[in-house]
């Protein structure tokens, strides 16, 4: 059975209790929770919430799943639920944060089309950089939320889809076409099952539908069957669990659904062309000087 993964969660960082508001909004400043981080966040998750975050000042290491992002502001990071993320930034950064509840992908389409993107970033030279517009809605969220957050839902729903827009405005994949239901259903029952030795007629018989209506709705959505959705998300947990835990690679293997060492070793190459000890040791020696490394497995989650 698959262990409880150990990497931090939080409703916003540092706060360990859940909410029922469906309608939950939080706006703050980085840097206004400086005693609890002082500017090091280590790698952590939101499984309530999604969140935009503009970096105004200063310089840093972001890191996203198993990306390393050198920064100088200004940076825009969009970052999906439950995706794991944290930094490291200089004396003097700071960022305006945005985080919206989760539900908010269920009423609006642009919110439930990004919901399933992976992080967006923008921080040039190699992405577009922010633009002033992005950094004004920002603030403007920032100055509602400081002055009146009991009434601040509707506003920064408003803005954070402008701010979205905006964003999406400036990257080539602009036009995300609409997710089906199906689609949607799809990614739901993966995100349930990839740990289990589900098969391709046990998504179908889920869903009610044929394995060729499966793969047709996948290639049509995420440009992939569903098979290899599978193995990327396998893969994906993979190194979540190599690079922020210090669990021996064995336990690994059998959390993400392989409990033979020598499979997994094997699935592990085959897709990242590394073996997962290799994996794991280029990590640590990115990661040495940024105060994001593998966190211990009694870490509170």
């Amino acid at each position: 059975m698959p262990q409880k993964p150990d990497i931090p969660s939080f409703l916003t960082y540092g706060i360990n209790t859940k909410t029922d508001d469906i309608g939950f909004v939080h706006v703050e400043n980085v840097m206004d929770r400086k005693s609890l981080h002082n500017g090091h966040v280590p790698a952590h998750r939101h499984e309530q919430i999604f969140q935009l975050c503009f970096w105004t000042d200063g310089s840093g290491t972001y890191v996203i799943e198993d990306r390393l992002i050198e920064f100088q502001a200004p940076m825009f990071v969009f970052i999906p639920a439950r995706v794991v993320h944290g930094f490291s930034v200089s004396s003097g950064s700071d960022a305006i944060v945005f985080s919206l509840a989760s539900s908010y992908t269920d009423t609006d389409p642009l919110f439930k089309s990004i919901a399933a993107r992976t992080p967006l970033v923008l921080a040039g030279p190699e992405q577009p950089k922010p633009t002033p517009l992005m950094l004004t809605l920002m603030q403007a969220g920032y100055e509602r939320y400081r002055t009146a957050p009991e009434t601040s839902q509707s506003v920064i729903r408003g803005l954070a889809i402008a701010i979205l827009g905006e964003a999406l405005s400036l990257t080539r994949s602009a036009r995300i076409p609409d997710e089906s239901a199906a689609a949607v259903r799809i990614r739901s029952l993966i995100e349930e099952h990839f740990r289990y030795a589900w098969s391709i007629t046990d998504y179908a018989r889920a869903l009610g539908q044929t394995p060729y209506q499966i793969n047709t709705t996948t290639q049509a959505a995420f440009g992939q069957n569903l098979k290899r959705l599978i193995i990327e998300r396998r893969l994906l947990e993979s190194k979540r669990l190599l690079a922020f835990t210090i669990r021996p690679i064995e336990a690994i293997a059998a959390e993400v659904g392989i409990p033979d060492p020598a499979y997994f070793s094997r699935f592990f190459h085959t897709f990242s062309g590394l073996s997962p000890r290799e994996w794991r040791r280029k990590w640590a020696e990115n990661t040495k000087d940024s105060l994001l490394t593998a966190i211990p497995d009694n870490t509170p989650a």
